[in-house]
């Protein structure tokens, strides 16, 4: 944000009280969302997408809980945060990617591996930054090693800052 103490101006502070007018540095839309699981979902396959019940606030995002996409509408640098509360049986492990246009970004990985006798049910997160284009389609997907997967609570979501 601009050192502007008007609402309306996110790009300078060259604006009057009825519009921006930037004429130094470049203008930057906000652009954000969220998509919010509350209900468990059990992965029994590998590779199956976060199962999303609720759409948070959203601005240049689309967010759909049919395709639990989250789809970016203006060109930037964002910042992404995943959340999951997995439930995994002992010896087994799980692992939440965020994938973009169906590929998914290894470095984003959050991973959950159980040592004891019991199941284990755990929050990891993660928050990376990434230049995303216009059109490009955001997704969180499990991969596991063992049996199912349980998937609680869960949220993606997405700030551009760039």
């Amino acid at each position: 944000m601009s050192s502007c103490r008007k609402k309306h101006c996110y790009c300078c502070s060259n604006c009057t009280s009825n519009s921006c007018y930037c004429t130094s540095g470049s203008s930057v839309l906000p652009a954000f969302g969220s998509l919010r699981k509350e209900s468990g979902q059990v992965i029994n396959v590998d590779g199956t997408k976060v199962d999303y019940d609720f759409v948070g606030p959203s601005a240049n995002v689309t967010l759909s809980i049919v395709n639990d996409t989250l789809t970016i509408n203006e060109s930037g640098v964002y910042e992404i945060s995943m959340s999951l509360t997995l439930g995994i049986n002992p010896t087994d492990l799980a692992r939440g990617f965020l994938f973009v246009n169906d590929v998914p970004l290894n470095f984003s990985a959050v991973s959950l591996t159980v040592t004891s006798n019991t199941l284990a049910l755990t929050t990891v997160s993660k928050t990376i930054q990434l230049d995303l284009l216009a059109n490009d389609v955001i997704d969180v997907r499990i991969h596991k090693v063992g049996d199912s997967v349980i998937v609680g609570s869960s949220s993606l979501t997405i700030n551009r800052i760039g």
